[in-house]
């Protein structure tokens, strides 16, 4: 039959057939594979909430947690449980309970670069040893100051873990030239790069510009805590400030412009409860 130019279209070959054949799947692949969020994708930011150093008075935060629907990480000494000023076995537990996760922080709160190989092995391998006897499902590490050496990373790999926060690498106070999200997955597990410790002086607000401008960006961004009080030290927020950060967080999440996760959620992809 002639074609709209006057000619007769011939039948194609097999050959051609075949090639065409292969030109729709591969296009079909490409169009219809899914999408993977990234750390540099503007709109997927992922906020972790974290509390260190295993502080009694983090054990206010659980009721704030569990009305914003929101699940944090509890990074935790081994050799302070129970002892006066620190979280026991049992709130630990309960905490775990309620869906947060439990991390390890070295048995002692020690600085680890400079220790010996054989002492750095006893702080982050027994820490995790003595939490998984407590039944807890440990997986992710934080350092002590944030301070690290090749030994220490080696070792949290070598231990069991998933990953090591730092707590520095990340544009804030300390480094505005530094980039103001961790990418996700992280390049290095070993060594996820946060803001930096909280302090009380910095307030909601600061906090609140931190997370905007990290939304630039997407990618992870890791809020760390220690005490929970009034004015009780640097490294402290208020109750009632936390409840009104995480006010704010909620409607950030709500609006599906971040997602609150654990760092166990981030590093191994898991589905949000």
């Amino acid at each position: 039959m002639p074609t709209e130019s006057g000619f007769a279209r011939r039948p194609a070959t097999r050959r051609q057939q075949a090639a065409l054949a292969f030109v729709v799947a591969c296009l079909a692949a490409v169009l219809l594979s899914p999408v993977h969020v990234t750390g540099r994708h503007p709109g997927a930011l992922v906020v972790s909430i974290e509390f260190d150093d295993t502080l009694a008075d983090q054990l206010s935060v659980r009721s704030i947690l569990a009305q914003h629907r929101m699940h944090a990480t509890f990074f935790v000494n081994s050799g302070v449980l129970g002892r006066p000023g620190y979280l026991t076995v049992a709130q630990l537990r309960a905490l775990a309970s309620d869906g947060h996760e439990i991390g390890g922080h070295t048995v002692n709160h020690v600085r680890l670069p400079g220790l010996s190989a054989g002492e750095q092995r006893r702080q982050i391998c027994d820490d995790r040893r003595a939490l998984l006897a407590l039944g807890f499902a440990v997986s992710d590490f934080a350092y002590p100051w944030g301070a690290h050496d090749s030994v220490s990373t080696a070792l949290v790999r070598a231990c069991g873990y998933d990953s090591g926060r730092r707590a520095g690498g990340l544009a804030f106070a300390s480094c505005i030239s530094c980039p103001r999200t961790e990418s996700i997955p992280p390049p290095d597990p070993t060594a996820t790069r946060a803001p930096g410790s909280l302090t009380r002086s910095q307030g909601v607000p600061t906090i609140k510009a931190l997370i905007r401008s990290a939304q630039q960006d997407g990618g992870w961004i890791q809020l760390i805590f220690h005490h929970v009080c009034d004015a009780c030290g640097t490294y402290s927020i208020s109750r009632q400030d936390f409840s009104t950060l995480l006010d704010w967080l909620a409607e950030e999440r709500d609006a599906g412009r971040v997602a609150v996760l654990t760092v166990r959620q981030v590093i191994r992809g898991e589905v949000p409860r």
